[in-house]
């Protein structure tokens, strides 16, 4: 009885499977940046700020824009030389970023750094909107104006460092 018992017990415990598996592979994306054109206002008579004027269209100070660290073949980098300035003298930088990377990207920070805010005013426009999709591009516009308490035969530099990242890591409140 306990043989039969067992046997029945057996038969009703069998059963068939089956087992799925799944193989998974992850590739990653790239957040990558570059400026991929920049030029600036000064392309003629000087650029006044407002108070000041240059009515006789006079061509004095220069701005020079040109590429300083190329990675990768990427300009990573801008070198601004501003010549001759004296107060009142306004430009704009205007600078192309282009995102080569595979995810949307957005403006995590940007610092303005060792400007010397007795002679210079700079300020960065930047677009409502920061996020620039793969293959996208973005304008920002650098502007720097001479004040009237910056002495003669005096040289000025700073640096604009501008950092990017993954759209879904930026606050939406924006800058």
């Amino acid at each position: 009885m306990l043989a039969a018992i067992l046997v029945g017990f057996g038969t009703a415990m069998a059963m068939w499977s089956e087992t799925l598996r799944t193989n998974v592979y992850i590739d990653t994306g790239e957040v990558k940046v570059e400026w991929s054109e920049w030029y600036c206002s000064d392309t003629g008579p000087d650029p006044q700020a407002p108070g000041y004027n240059n009515d006789e269209g006079k061509d004095v100070a220069s701005c020079n824009v040109e590429p300083e660290i190329i990675e990768d073949g990427n300009v990573i980098k801008l070198n601004v030389t501003i010549d001759n300035a004296y107060p009142g003298y306004t430009t704009s930088i205007t600078m192309v970023v282009d995102n080569i990377g595979t995810v949307p990207v957005k403006l995590l920070s940007y610092n303005l750094i060792d400007v010397n805010e007795s002679a210079l005013q700079v300020r960065l426009i930047a677009p409502d909107d920061t996020q620039i999709e793969p293959d996208g591009s973005s304008t920002y516009i650098l502007e720097i104006t001479v004040l009237q308490t910056a002495p003669e035969n005096a040289s000025y530099s700073f640096e604009l460092q501008m950092d990017f990242a993954q759209w879904n890591e930026v606050p939406s409140a924006g800058l």
